[in-house]
Protein backbone atom coordinates (compact mmCIF):
# COMPACT_ATOMS: atom_id res chain seq x y z
CA UNK A 1 0.00 0.00 0.00
CA UNK A 2 1.23 3.49 -0.94
CA UNK A 3 2.47 6.02 2.03
CA UNK A 4 -0.08 8.56 2.44
CA UNK A 5 0.68 12.26 2.22
CA UNK A 6 -1.17 15.52 2.76
CA UNK A 7 0.20 18.77 4.29
CA UNK A 8 -1.26 20.57 7.24
CA UNK A 9 -2.28 23.98 7.86
CA UNK A 10 1.23 25.16 8.36
CA UNK A 11 1.89 24.15 5.37
CA UNK A 12 4.07 20.89 6.45
CA UNK A 13 3.72 17.50 5.16
CA UNK A 14 2.35 14.40 7.26
CA UNK A 15 2.82 11.35 5.99
CA UNK A 16 1.89 8.20 7.41
CA UNK A 17 2.72 4.74 5.74
CA UNK A 18 -1.04 3.52 5.92
CA UNK A 19 -4.58 4.72 7.60
CA UNK A 20 -4.06 6.29 10.69
CA UNK A 21 -6.62 3.47 13.05
CA UNK A 22 -5.25 5.39 16.40
CA UNK A 23 -5.61 9.50 16.81
CA UNK A 24 -5.35 11.63 19.47
CA UNK A 25 -7.40 15.19 19.44
CA UNK A 26 -5.96 18.42 20.92
CA UNK A 27 -8.80 20.70 20.42
CA UNK A 28 -12.50 20.30 20.48
CA UNK A 29 -12.78 21.25 16.83
CA UNK A 30 -10.47 18.75 15.74
CA UNK A 31 -11.99 15.94 17.35
CA UNK A 32 -15.45 17.25 15.99
CA UNK A 33 -13.73 16.83 12.61
CA UNK A 34 -12.03 13.51 13.19
CA UNK A 35 -15.43 12.40 14.61
CA UNK A 36 -17.11 13.05 11.64
CA UNK A 37 -14.66 10.91 9.43
CA UNK A 38 -13.65 7.90 11.59
CA UNK A 39 -15.51 8.30 15.40
CA UNK A 40 -13.60 4.77 15.89
CA UNK A 41 -9.85 5.96 15.48
CA UNK A 42 -10.02 8.47 18.35
CA UNK A 43 -8.46 6.97 21.53
CA UNK A 44 -7.63 10.28 23.00
CA UNK A 45 -8.96 13.85 23.35
CA UNK A 46 -8.27 17.49 24.96
CA UNK A 47 -10.08 18.28 28.19
CA UNK A 48 -12.35 20.77 26.45
CA UNK A 49 -13.76 17.98 23.41
CA UNK A 50 -17.25 17.28 24.26
CA UNK A 51 -18.83 16.21 20.96
CA UNK A 52 -20.30 13.57 20.05
CA UNK A 53 -21.10 12.55 23.04
CA UNK A 54 -18.84 8.90 22.60
CA UNK A 55 -15.95 10.56 23.20
CA UNK A 56 -17.06 11.10 26.80
CA UNK A 57 -15.33 8.02 27.94
CA UNK A 58 -12.00 8.36 26.14
CA UNK A 59 -8.73 9.68 28.24
CA UNK A 60 -7.86 13.19 28.54
CA UNK A 61 -5.06 14.21 27.29
CA UNK A 62 -4.31 17.60 26.43
CA UNK A 63 -5.72 21.29 27.35
CA UNK A 64 -5.60 24.66 25.40
CA UNK A 65 -1.98 25.27 26.69
CA UNK A 66 -0.24 21.88 26.47
CA UNK A 67 -0.60 18.38 25.93
CA UNK A 68 0.36 15.55 28.46
CA UNK A 69 3.21 14.33 25.99
CA UNK A 70 3.57 11.01 28.14
CA UNK A 71 -0.49 10.33 28.41
CA UNK A 72 -0.47 10.80 24.48
CA UNK A 73 2.58 8.72 23.52
CA UNK A 74 0.89 5.74 25.69
CA UNK A 75 -2.10 5.63 23.97
CA UNK A 76 0.26 4.40 20.84
CA UNK A 77 -1.11 7.29 18.23
CA UNK A 78 -0.32 7.38 14.63
CA UNK A 79 -1.79 10.66 14.52
CA UNK A 80 -2.08 13.57 16.46
CA UNK A 81 -4.58 16.34 15.11
CA UNK A 82 -4.35 19.63 17.03
CA UNK A 83 -5.09 23.52 16.93
CA UNK A 84 -1.82 25.17 17.23
CA UNK A 85 -1.31 27.99 19.17
CA UNK A 86 1.80 29.43 20.80
CA UNK A 87 1.06 27.49 24.25
CA UNK A 88 0.78 24.30 22.59
CA UNK A 89 3.83 24.59 19.79
CA UNK A 90 6.16 22.84 22.22
CA UNK A 91 3.98 19.72 22.99
CA UNK A 92 3.50 19.33 19.52
CA UNK A 93 7.41 19.54 18.58
CA UNK A 94 8.00 16.92 21.87
CA UNK A 95 5.52 14.92 20.01
CA UNK A 96 7.03 15.21 15.90
CA UNK A 97 10.61 14.17 17.84
CA UNK A 98 9.05 11.41 18.81
CA UNK A 99 8.29 10.24 15.80
CA UNK A 100 4.67 11.03 15.52
CA UNK A 101 2.65 12.41 12.81
CA UNK A 102 1.42 15.57 13.81
CA UNK A 103 -1.63 17.10 11.65
CA UNK A 104 -2.38 21.28 12.73
CA UNK A 105 -5.99 22.32 11.90
CA UNK A 106 -6.56 25.93 11.97
CA UNK A 107 -9.50 26.46 9.75
CA UNK A 108 -10.96 29.55 9.76
CA UNK A 109 -14.37 28.96 8.01
CA UNK A 110 -16.15 27.06 6.20
CA UNK A 111 -14.31 26.24 3.03
CA UNK A 112 -11.26 25.93 5.03
CA UNK A 113 -13.32 23.54 7.24
CA UNK A 114 -13.96 21.40 3.97
CA UNK A 115 -10.32 21.14 2.63
CA UNK A 116 -9.65 20.32 6.58
CA UNK A 117 -11.89 17.34 6.48
CA UNK A 118 -11.04 16.63 2.73
CA UNK A 119 -7.16 16.17 4.22
CA UNK A 120 -8.09 14.06 7.46
CA UNK A 121 -9.73 12.16 4.96
CA UNK A 122 -6.66 11.08 3.25
CA UNK A 123 -4.69 10.12 5.99
CA UNK A 124 -7.73 8.53 8.23
CA UNK A 125 -8.59 6.25 4.82
CA UNK A 126 -11.79 7.78 4.14
CA UNK A 127 -11.32 9.54 1.13
CA UNK A 128 -14.76 9.32 -0.53
CA UNK A 129 -16.50 9.64 3.19
CA UNK A 130 -14.57 13.07 3.61
CA UNK A 131 -15.03 14.63 0.18
CA UNK A 132 -19.06 14.15 0.64
CA UNK A 133 -18.72 15.99 3.92
CA UNK A 134 -17.05 18.63 2.80
CA UNK A 135 -19.02 18.83 -0.38
CA UNK A 136 -22.24 19.03 1.97
CA UNK A 137 -20.66 21.94 4.00
CA UNK A 138 -19.94 23.88 1.42
CA UNK A 139 -23.21 23.27 -0.96
CA UNK A 140 -25.03 24.21 2.92
CA UNK A 141 -23.26 27.35 3.43
CA UNK A 142 -23.66 28.43 -0.29
CA UNK A 143 -27.52 27.76 0.27
CA UNK A 144 -27.56 29.83 3.67
CA UNK A 145 -25.81 32.85 2.15
CA UNK A 146 -28.54 32.21 -0.68
CA UNK A 147 -31.52 32.79 1.35
CA UNK A 148 -30.60 35.36 3.55
CA UNK A 149 -29.27 37.92 0.59
CA UNK A 150 -31.31 40.52 0.14
CA UNK A 151 -33.26 40.84 3.51
CA UNK A 152 -33.56 44.26 5.51
CA UNK A 153 -30.13 44.73 7.31
CA UNK A 154 -29.90 44.76 10.53
CA UNK A 155 -27.49 46.48 12.83
CA UNK A 156 -25.34 43.76 15.06
CA UNK A 157 -23.08 44.22 17.48
CA UNK A 158 -21.74 40.61 18.66
CA UNK A 159 -20.51 40.53 22.23
CA UNK A 160 -18.21 37.90 22.43
CA UNK A 161 -16.81 39.27 26.04
CA UNK A 162 -18.26 40.64 28.77
CA UNK A 163 -15.43 41.65 30.99
CA UNK A 164 -13.53 43.10 29.41
CA UNK A 165 -16.08 43.99 26.41
CA UNK A 166 -14.81 42.23 23.43
CA UNK A 167 -16.17 41.64 19.72
CA UNK A 168 -15.63 40.56 16.36
CA UNK A 169 -14.76 42.58 13.46
CA UNK A 170 -14.82 41.30 9.77
CA UNK A 171 -11.59 39.83 9.74
CA UNK A 172 -12.60 36.91 11.83
CA UNK A 173 -15.27 34.48 9.97
CA UNK A 174 -17.69 34.90 13.48
CA UNK A 175 -17.83 38.60 12.47
CA UNK A 176 -18.48 38.33 8.53
CA UNK A 177 -21.03 35.52 9.50
CA UNK A 178 -23.36 38.41 10.64
CA UNK A 179 -23.13 39.68 6.74
CA UNK A 180 -23.72 36.12 5.44
CA UNK A 181 -27.06 36.50 7.39
CA UNK A 182 -27.86 39.42 6.05
CA UNK A 183 -26.93 41.46 9.18
CA UNK A 184 -24.33 44.07 9.57
CA UNK A 185 -21.44 43.88 12.17
CA UNK A 186 -21.37 47.39 13.49
CA UNK A 187 -17.57 46.91 14.45
CA UNK A 188 -16.57 45.26 10.57
CA UNK A 189 -14.26 47.41 9.80
CA UNK A 190 -11.74 47.69 12.80
CA UNK A 191 -8.02 46.40 12.28
CA UNK A 192 -8.34 43.98 14.71
CA UNK A 193 -9.85 40.49 14.62
CA UNK A 194 -11.37 41.05 18.17
CA UNK A 195 -11.57 44.32 19.26
CA UNK A 196 -11.76 45.70 23.00
CA UNK A 197 -14.35 48.37 23.04
CA UNK A 198 -16.37 50.67 25.60
CA UNK A 199 -20.08 50.52 26.64
CA UNK A 200 -20.16 54.31 24.73
CA UNK A 201 -18.28 53.08 21.60
CA UNK A 202 -21.54 50.99 20.75
CA UNK A 203 -23.93 52.93 21.61
CA UNK A 204 -22.77 55.55 19.33
CA UNK A 205 -22.74 52.97 16.56
CA UNK A 206 -26.70 52.46 17.33
CA UNK A 207 -26.67 48.53 17.20
CA UNK A 208 -30.67 47.11 16.28
CA UNK A 209 -29.60 43.50 17.88
CA UNK A 210 -26.74 43.14 20.69
CA UNK A 211 -26.18 39.00 20.78
CA UNK A 212 -24.07 37.64 23.42
CA UNK A 213 -22.33 34.22 23.22
CA UNK A 214 -21.90 34.39 27.36
CA UNK A 215 -24.82 32.00 28.79
CA UNK A 216 -24.68 34.51 32.08
CA UNK A 217 -25.21 37.46 30.41
CA UNK A 218 -25.17 41.25 32.30
CA UNK A 219 -27.70 43.27 30.60
CA UNK A 220 -27.60 45.98 33.29
CA UNK A 221 -24.66 47.01 30.93
CA UNK A 222 -27.22 47.89 28.23
CA UNK A 223 -30.00 48.94 30.09
CA UNK A 224 -28.65 52.03 31.17
CA UNK A 225 -28.51 53.23 27.36
CA UNK A 226 -32.28 53.60 26.99
CA UNK A 227 -31.80 55.47 23.52
CA UNK A 228 -29.99 51.91 22.01
CA UNK A 229 -32.38 50.91 19.68
CA UNK A 230 -31.66 47.11 20.43
CA UNK A 231 -32.60 48.59 24.31
CA UNK A 232 -35.48 50.11 23.34
CA UNK A 233 -36.41 47.20 21.19
CA UNK A 234 -35.88 44.75 23.57
CA UNK A 235 -33.21 43.07 21.33
CA UNK A 236 -30.70 41.94 23.53
CA UNK A 237 -30.32 38.40 22.82
CA UNK A 238 -28.47 35.31 24.13
CA UNK A 239 -26.78 32.85 21.63
CA UNK A 240 -24.43 30.68 23.72
CA UNK A 241 -23.80 27.59 21.02
CA UNK A 242 -20.44 26.16 20.62
CA UNK A 243 -21.34 24.70 16.81
CA UNK A 244 -20.79 28.89 16.15
CA UNK A 245 -17.69 28.98 18.17
CA UNK A 246 -15.67 25.99 17.26
CA UNK A 247 -14.52 25.88 13.28
CA UNK A 248 -15.94 22.26 12.86
CA UNK A 249 -18.08 20.58 11.01
CA UNK A 250 -21.19 21.89 13.12
CA UNK A 251 -20.28 25.55 12.26
CA UNK A 252 -22.76 25.90 9.31
CA UNK A 253 -25.80 24.27 12.21
CA UNK A 254 -24.59 27.64 14.79
CA UNK A 255 -24.46 30.20 11.92
CA UNK A 256 -28.12 28.92 10.92
CA UNK A 257 -28.95 29.97 14.72
CA UNK A 258 -26.79 33.36 14.22
CA UNK A 259 -28.98 34.17 11.08
CA UNK A 260 -32.27 32.64 12.70
CA UNK A 261 -31.69 35.35 15.42
CA UNK A 262 -30.92 38.16 13.27
CA UNK A 263 -34.08 37.27 11.17
CA UNK A 264 -36.29 37.26 14.23
CA UNK A 265 -35.25 40.95 15.21
CA UNK A 266 -35.71 42.11 11.66
CA UNK A 267 -39.27 43.02 12.68
CA UNK A 268 -38.50 45.30 15.62
CA UNK A 269 -35.92 46.89 13.42
CA UNK A 270 -38.43 48.52 11.14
Amino acid sequence: MAALEVKDDRGEAVRLPSAAKRVVTLAPSATELVAAIAPHSLVGVDSASDYPAAVAGLPRVGRYDGANVEAVMALRPDLVVAWSGDAMARSLASLSAQGIAVFVSRPANPDEIADNLQRLGVLLGQPHKAAQLAKNLRQRYTGLKQRYAGRRPVKVFLEISANPLMTVSNHDFLGRSIGDCGGVNVFADTVAPYPLVSAEAVLALAPELVITTSSRPDWQRWSRFPAMPAVARQQLKVLSDDRLLRPGPRLVDGVEALCSVIDAARPAAK
